[in-house]
């Protein structure tokens, strides 16, 4: 009589519970353009029962890698001295043990919650630290990521994550029997597809805040082939015909647009009366052809240069929205947005009363919905009035009581206010002054923005030099105000009610798997993809880690078996059938085949109810 499924996964759990103790492989980060792979051992303390220990089945390529292992601690999210760092955060990952008061148990199927932290932590402890980092999954810690075998984590972590509003930290994945277990590691990226387009707001002829990609708008994607944008799009193209998009403007390399030309999302998308049009990123008309059909209503930059920034500007409509949505390579690098001059104001008290209701705010790190006027428990600079002015008492008689301002040298705050401490962060800031000046006055300050703040340039004229870094990554701060000409958002930071889309309801992916490796080939693969840019994902078997890396068809999988070692070259081997039968597209049955090749337990046969 075969054992149970139930059987099977206490026989797995017992397993990998015992190789958790002893020393594993991971890949990690460990300098500038520098990554390893290095044995490690977990904590003494891992195993107690009294946090949480889990096993990594795989891990999908990100371009945010790339970016990470450029930049190692000069990334926002990279500890400052780090010797190393476990990669990986498109994972699914086994729960072996939880505390007694945790909602999961042992035999659990999980995708985790990348974003962590909206303020600086000790990432080994999960507690608030000033000299810390904004933590995240795959960026921050030693001993948990996608591609390290065993990983822990504290009790008190799902708590915090929590608190800071990015919802559960581990998500139940519920298989189907059609779904592979890439399809699902792509829970990370749909989700921060899936909650960007829900943070993206524009404003109706009211002035109402208004969500998501407007009905019938005029799109662009600026290097929008990659896979990414490509989930975009696909999330974007899942509405009714009559509020899909009139116009996609998408560019990218010729040979990339050429490809994509023939997806069947693109195809479908022209069917249903969208205009896609796919443009040369080199096109020295490229201005002319982005405006050809009108100006766009929201623009995606991914992974921007200086010249994706500027096209941006250039195509965005009035009352638009840039999104950010990739952080550029180089964190130094400006967003340059012209802003108007301000209206005029009959005098100093009305202005006051009209700027602080032009301000607008998340009610949370990662929640779409915005509401007008100061932050909720408001932190306040006013920069640049003339000290005593009627101009600067009208803002201070506007605060609440018992509100911390931030003055210019040489003002004097009434007594029903306080003073912003040393080092303390501002939720609203007003800048006066023009120019160069008011330029200079904003980029000295934008480090002291706190996350989700608003910016009001209360004169305007000029240009705000807006860092990638911060509006990526750290403040992800709005600039306000009736002269701004079009918005910002800057998230592609899930939170877990996004991920449990994926994980409860799965989309497939396996169209666009284009390559896999096991563990000890992802140097390589990382390599390999970065340097050559193919479209897709790229997926890595942390239990099958002798698997090299490899193009997802049948031809490559048998000739790369011809070279491989048992039981990799079995594993290949029973692979290439399955995509031969299956038109060389991925599919949960080839990744059965690669399990049963090399003997070991395919994880969604074993997964708990």
């Amino acid at each position: 009589m075969s054992e149970s499924s139930p059987d099977l996964m206490e026989k797995r759990l017992i397993e990998l519970k015992e190789a958790a103790r002893s020393s594993h492989e991971g890949i990690y980060l460990t300098g500038a353009d520098s990554i390893e792979l290095l044995d490690d051992e977990l904590p003494e303390a891992s195993f107690g029962g009294e946090g949480f220990l889990l096993a990594s089945f795989g891990n999908c390529r990100c371009a945010s890698d790339a970016k990470a292992i450029r930049q190692f601690d000069a990334h926002a999210r990279v500890p400052s001295g780090a010797e190393r760092i476990a990669l990986g955060h498109e994972t699914l990952q086994l729960v072996l043990d939880a505390p007694k008061d945790s909602p999961f148990v042992p035999g659990d199927l999980v995708v985790v919650t990348p974003g962590h932290a909206s303020e600086p932590i000790d990432p080994l402890t999960f507690l608030p630290d000033k000299q810390g980092v904004l933590a995240a999954l795959g960026y921050s810690y030693r001993y948990l990521g996608g591609l390290r075998q065993f990983n822990a984590v504290p009790a008190n972590a799902p708590a915090f994550v929590r608190e800071q509003g990015f919802g559960s930290l581990f998500n139940k994945v519920l298989p189907d029997g059609e779904t592979s277990l890439i399809s699902l590691a792509h829970a990370e990226p749909f989700a921060c597809n899936y909650g960007t387009n829900k943070h993206i707001f524009t404003f109706d002829e009211r002035g109402a805040f208004r969500y998501g990609v407007p009905p019938r708008a005029v799109l662009a994607y600026l290097s929008g082939t990659a896979r990414m944008a490509m989930i975009n799009l696909t999330i974007v193209a899942s509405v009714p015909d009559e509020e899909l998009p009139r116009v996609v403007y998408v560019t990218g390399s010729q040979a990339k647009l050429d490809e994509m030309n023939e997806y069947a999302l693109v195809k479908n998308l022209r069917r249903r009366g969208t205009k896609v049009i796919l443009i040369e990123r080199k096109d020295p008309d490229i201005l002319a052809k982005l405006t050809e059909h009108g100006k766009s209503d929201v623009v995606w930059t991914n992974y921007a240069s200086v010249q994706t920034y500027e096209q941006a500007v250039a195509i965005l409509a009035e009352g638009g929205n840039l999104n950010s949505y990739a952080g550029a390579v180089d964190p130094d690098l400006l967003i340059k947005m012209p802003i108007g001059k301000a209206p005029s104001f009959g005098s100093a008290q009305e202005e006051a009363e009209s700027q602080i209701s032009r301000m607008h705010h998340n009610l949370g790190p990662n929640d779409p919905n915005r509401f007008r006027g100061l932050a909720k428990d408001p932190k306040v600079g006013l920069i640049g009035l003339e000290p005593g002015s009627e101009r600067e008492k009208a803002y201070l008689q506007s605060l609440p009581r018992g509100t911390p301002v931030l003055l210019s040298p040489g003002s004097g705050l009434p007594s029903f206010l306080e003073k912003l401490g040393e080092g303390e962060l501002m939720t609203d800031l007003f800048l006066a002054g023009s120019g160069e000046e008011a330029a200079g006055a904003y980029a000295g300050l934008e480090e002291r923005l706190a996350r989700s703040a608003a910016v009001n340039f209360i004169d305007g004229d000029l240009v705000a030099p807006i860092r990638s870094r911060h509006a990526h990554y750290v403040s992800r701060h709005q600039i306000c105000g009736a002269n701004v000409p079009w918005n910002m958002t800057n998230t592609s930071e899930p939170h877990s009610d996004d991920m449990v889309e994926q994980a409860s309801n799965p989309v497939s992916f396996d169209w666009m798997v284009r390559g896999i490796c096991g563990l000890r080939a992802v140097p390589r693969m990382m390599e390999t993809v970065e340097r050559e840019q193919p479209f897709g994902s790229f997926f890595s078997f942390t239990e099958l880690p002798d698997l090299p890396y490899v193009e997802t068809n049948s031809s490559s999988f048998r000739s790369a078996a011809e070279s491989a070692e048992e039981p990799a070259r079995r594993s290949l081997l029973e692979a290439a059938e399955e995509l031969s039968a299956n038109a060389e597209t991925w599919s949960r049955k080839v990744e059965e085949a690669l399990y049963r090749g090399y003997g070991v337990p395919y994880p969604l046969n074993l997964a708990n109810d």
